[in-house]
């Protein structure tokens, strides 16, 4: 089990931007997700986090694999759009739209176009 870093509550970061790497909006709290990395499957989205400028969820997942259960027992996992079925950006093929991800995947900073 991994020991969480707890940040005081009058405490917080500041950003100059963020970036949601995907092209759909972000999911309410409480929908459900389809998480693909890892066959961890459908879970909910509880919250959001912040992880060096990009923004990702926080999900439960409902149903997930035994080796998941044995190494995090009943914790939620963090998970970026591109893990989520529902949130890949894709060609018409089906195949990953490598072209927008790579336009994307650079620290917030250096001139991208999400999210101006």
């Amino acid at each position: 089990m991994i020991n969480k870093v707890q940040q005081p509550v009058s405490s917080y970061t500041e950003f100059e931007k963020l970036q949601w790497v995907t092209t759909k909006p972000i999911p309410a709290v409480g929908s459900e997700v389809n998480v693909k990395i890892n066959g961890i499957g459908r879970s909910k989205v509880l919250k959001y986090f912040v992880e060096h400028g990009f923004i990702g969820l926080l999900v439960q997942p409902q149903d997930p694999p035994a080796w998941y259960l044995k190494q995090n027992g009943d914790d939620p996992c963090h998970v970026f759009p591109a893990e989520v079925a529902e949130l890949q950006v894709r060609k018409d093929d089906g195949k990953a739209d490598e072209e927008f991800y790579n336009s994307q995947l650079r620290p917030a900073d250096q001139n991208s176009t999400c999210h101006d």
